[in-house]
């Protein structure tokens, strides 16, 4: 997981420099997924920055110190949500509570300056997961790209009668979760998954099954561990270890060596408050086979990954903070 923090460190550098060269334009950074961010000058740093109104800090008080005891605080320039996790929650990888306590965060409709709320943990609703929002095309600028028609679900798909019913994936053993039966049957040259998914390819490294974001989400609807519910769609497990190739936004760790890991995601983020946040069920964490020197990337691109998934929830308190790898993957960009 280290290497994911990396790459939203990564990311909020590059929005950090958009926003720099922004303050000599009249115009605002417009995010693609949401409103108008306008540049914010920078403001020298006092020991109350980003801090309730109510808040204060003793001048004398060691500087080491960054904890966070409000239930506020003003967004800057310099924030990000795993860092400010650390310093409220005592752990990074929390940051997706601040999420679900932010609804307007969660929709990209948060700008630098604006308060966003940090409440104790046990205080933090448990959010509504929608699985068919989770894949909702909250970029704009994706509505211009081809879409691979093969990965597309396609509802209330019809079976021949007499068909019989697969049970792969029925014997995979998910971590922290049971496999639920769902409804699987082949029909010409693909699975059909629950009368709603149609999975094209073979699975294997020369046929790779072609995955849409609304397949990989779907797990929400039976696996919510901080709700008890730790049920594993059938038609998610069945991907497990299996050769996929999916398509989304690339972004790699920060750092000037050659990089094996990146994380690809369905929507694009700066690490903060422009673009969507990833959840667990629209980002997978990815090992590649092959390093990519910095001089061929940059710090998000949009691209197809081919590799091997492993469904591998990672729980933290049962709170869900990761759900799916990618091994020995290739990745192809669109520049």
């Amino acid at each position: 997981m280290k290497f994911v923090w990396a790459i939203i460190a990564g990311l909020l550098l590059a929005a950090a420099v958009l926003l720099a060269r922004g303050e000599s334009r009249p115009t605002g950074v417009r995010s693609s997924s949401g409103p108008v961010i306008a540049p914010v000058p920078a403001k020298p740093r006092t020991p109350t920055t980003g801090r309730a109104a109510s808040s204060s800090t003793d001048s004398n008080s060691d500087a080491s110190d960054d904890r966070i005891d409000a239930t506020s605080w003003v967004l800057t320039d310099a924030d990000t949500l795993p860092e400010l996790a650390r310093r409220r929650y005592g752990d990074e990888r929390l940051w997706r509570r601040i999420v679900d306590a932010n609804p307007l965060l969660a929709a990209g409709e948060l700008e630098l300056g604006d308060r966003i709320l940090l409440p104790d943990l046990a205080d933090i609703p448990e959010p509504v997961i929608d699985a068919a929002s989770l894949v909702a095309d909250l970029d704009q600028g994706r509505g211009e790209r081809p879409t691979d028609p093969e990965a597309e679900p396609t509802p209330s798909i019809e079976v021949p009668p007499g068909t019989p019913s697969l049970t792969l994936g029925l014997d995979r053993e998910i971590p922290e979760a049971t496999v639920e039966p769902g409804k699987l049957f082949k029909v010409d040259d693909a699975i059909v998954a629950d009368g709603d998914f149609t999975i094209r390819g073979s699975g294997t490294q020369e046929d790779p099954y072609r995955v849409s974001w609304e397949l990989l989400a779907s797990a929400a609807e039976g696996y919510r561990p901080s709700l008890g519910e730790r049920q594993m769609p059938q038609r998610v497990a069945a991907l497990d270890g299996q050769w996929i190739r999916i398509d989304g936004y690339v972004a790699f760790p920060l750092g000037g060596a050659d990089t094996s890991e990146l994380l690809v995601m369905l929507n694009q983020w700066d690490g903060c408050c422009i673009g969507i946040p990833p959840t667990p069920y629209d980002a997978l964490e990815v090992s590649l086979s092959e390093a990519i020197p910095p001089a061929q990337r940059h710090s998000i691109n949009y691209g197809t990954l081919t590799g091997r998934l492993l469904v591998s929830p990672y729980l933290v308190e049962n709170w869900l903070v990761g759900l799916y790898l990618m091994d020995d993957a290739s990745v192809r960009f669109e520049l």
